[in-house]
């Protein structure tokens, strides 16, 4: 049963069952969180909001309340990219706002590894830093030939729990969809699911799950495991309920806007009876937790002192949105919309003597729908690395390899984004401005830095000396398109 419910009317609910908390297994849940103050003008979510909704849950249930993030916070995020105490940020200030906030629990998400290829170095940082337990069922590191669980203080990893109110035994497993590291193994979530499913059945009067999956791959796993008491999940941005048979499916809104509270209540026996959840709205209603607001502030003054430096005035607003900017992940990757439109457009109008204009959409990282005012800000957390732009000229037949390894690379970081150029499939043909690509002509082309690097995903071919590059015009450093966030903003202040 899901019931949607304001802060004042949970806190009130919390008090009438306070009777019953020796029978009642409390979780707040929340998921995909990468800003830790609130966003929309200081209109939704906020770390330390959250946190003065778990203070209060834990002082009317304080053996029985557990706070459990279901993946995703490490990355991506504005203030991650950012430097303090000459190293990059990475995810620190979220460990120690998470710390400050009472988080007990969380499992991977896919964002946790952003920062590490060969070696887990960022990653092992912040397990260091983090005063919370890390619960991972189907993910090890590799050392060698064989493979370790990850380990924080000295000890392993667990790849479940089991929680306890001195009556009620819940146990608690962990899983995480496939992400590709060289450091990384990866075992099948269903498997790994009902391992820890069948060891904890016995010792537990309920198991739950903890998960970073597609809704899609939560369903398989409460289809897999139909006595799961409870699914919290990550992954999906906008808060949903699925309910598979006798398991419920939650997830809470993205950057805690919403958060989750699942009760799960048992009768005399410690017999599970139901699981009441009730979606939360975290606002400007719901008060600041002190220390945790102290711990946001204090890294939001690093983080307006780098913008400064950088030439941002992050509260500035440049922009409207007439239709909402959808910029997550699964979006940027394999569709053209309002967002990468705009881009792809700002880019082409930085240089306007090109042909074309393309950027990779690997390269957006807000992970999130924008809708309404754009600030300085939110460019910044849409292209939180950067990087410059330049026009390259080059031969037809390498455009059109450029192309194709693009189009060929829907789903991933590589898949491009174009203004002034497009494929009709049912000829195969490329088309610049109405024309069909001449692999015998050269083209002016406006793209970002990074994709002459050759580090993107299928073109590794683009480089400055490959024999295709005819020209390369690179802005003076003193130039505005020497960073993508102020091409973008420019073009969008003409915008009005």
């Amino acid at each position: 049963m899901k019931q949607t419910r304001s802060f004042l009317l949970i806190v009130t609910v919390a008090l009438l069952s306070a009777c019953q908390s020796s029978r009642t297994i409390t979780f707040l849940h929340i998921n995909d969180v990468y800003e830790i103050a609130p966003l929309d003008n200081g209109r939704a979510g906020g770390m330390a909001r959250v946190a003065y909704l778990n203070q209060k849950l834990k002082k009317k249930n304080p053996a029985g309340t557990y706070f459990v993030h279901a993946g995703d916070f490490l990355s991506p995020s504005v203030i991650g990219t950012l430097q303090h105490e000459g190293q990059r940020i990475r995810g620190r200030q979220m460990v120690e706002v998470m710390n400050a906030a009472g988080v007990d629990y969380v499992t991977f998400g896919n964002h946790e590894f952003d920062y590490d290829e060969q070696v887990p170095t960022v990653l092992t940082q912040r397990l260091e830093e983090s005063r919370f337990q890390w619960v991972i069922a189907n993910m090890k590191q590799r050392q060698g030939t064989s493979a370790v669980p990850f380990r924080k203080d000295g000890a392993e990893l667990p790849s479940s729990v089991i929680l306890s109110n001195g009556k009620i035994r819940v146990g608690l497993f962990g899983v995480c969809l496939p992400v590709s590291k060289d450091f990384l193994e990866v075992t099948d979530f269903i498997e790994a699911a009902r391992r820890e499913y069948q060891d904890l059945q016995g010792r537990c009067d309920v198991v739950v799950a903890l998960t970073h999956l597609d809704v899609a791959d939560d369903k398989r796993l409460a289809e897999q495991l139909p006595g799961l008491a409870l699914i919290m999940g990550g992954h999906d941005h906008d808060h949903l309920h699925e309910q598979v048979g006798k398991v419920p499916i939650y997830k809470a809104d993205a950057n805690a806007k919403t958060v989750y509270v699942h009760r799960l209540r048992f009768n005399r026996r410690k017999q599970w009876r139901r699981t009441q959840s009730e979606l939360v709205t975290i606002d400007a209603a719901v008060p600041e937790e002190p220390r945790t607001a102290a711990v946001v502030d204090k890294w939001q003054q690093i983080a307006a002192q780098s913008f400064r430096e950088l030439g941002f005035a992050p509260n500035e607003v440049v922009y409207t949105t007439q239709v909402p900017w959808d910029g997550r992940e699964k979006t940027v990757r394999t569709e053209h919309l309002a967002l990468t439109d705009a881009l792809a457009q700002s880019i082409f109008e930085a240089f306007p003597d090109s042909d074309l204009a393309l950027f990779n959409g690997g390269s957006v990282r807000v992970d999130d729908v924008l809708e309404g005012t754009i600030t300085q800000y939110d460019l910044i957390r849409i292209l939180p690395f950067g990087g410059g732009t330049s026009q390259v000229t080059m031969t037809g037949d390498l455009l059109h390899q450029v192309l194709e390894a693009g189009r060929l690379s829907r789903g991933k970081g590589a898949f491009l984004h174009l203004h002034q150029a497009r494929y009709d499939e049912p000829t195969q043909t490329w088309y610049l401005a109405n024309q069909p690509l001449d692999r015998q002509s050269t083209y002016k082309v406006a793209l970002p830095d990074f994709l002459m690097t050759g580090k993107e995903f299928g073109m590794g071919f683009l480089l400055p000396t490959h024999p295709g590059v005819k020209a390369l015009f690179s802005p003076e450093p003193t130039d505005y398109r020497t960073d993508i966030r102020k091409v973008f903003m420019a073009f969008l202040k003409k915008q009005g």
